[in-house]
């Protein structure tokens, strides 16, 4: 509590802590795009790539492939910001993402979606584990 020059009194109220009832986290609400097979996923396995802006606008879109880091980067990029299953077509190999899959970093709704759509993909992260 306290006061302005002219007496008027001031009472400060602590924000809510909590999430109002309902509330989805913005990772729980995007529509995350899902390939339809992991076969048609024909993207890039070596070499250096751009990603278009639309994917990556960080102003650092190249991706050395043959560099581990990168490649986990560039697939997690893809796999947040795909707006279109050509997206993933162009970008992803399903190949290299079944052996990335078990060390991605992912929203937790974005692995479930694919988790769910190929199980394979679950799979390799539960015998990583």
């Amino acid at each position: 509590m306290g006061e302005f020059p002219d007496g008027t009194e001031v009472r400060w109220h602590e924000p809510e802590s909590r999430p109002p009832p309902g509330y989805l986290s913005y990772s729980e609400r995007k529509p995350y795009v899902v390939a339809d097979t992991l076969t048609t996923l024909s993207g890039p396995t070596r070499g250096v790539v751009t990603l278009p802006s639309h994917l990556d606008w960080s102003g650092d879109a190249v991706y050395d492939l043959s560099r581990p880091g990168c490649l986990a980067s560039m697939y997690r990029v893809v796999l947040n910001e795909a707006a279109t299953v050509e997206d993933l077509r162009a970008w992803l190999s399903g190949d290299l993402l079944v052996r990335l899959w078990p060390t991605l970093w992912l929203p937790r709704q974005l692995r479930r979606r694919w988790e769910e759509r190929f199980p394979e993909l679950a799979a390799t992260r539960t015998d990583a584990a």
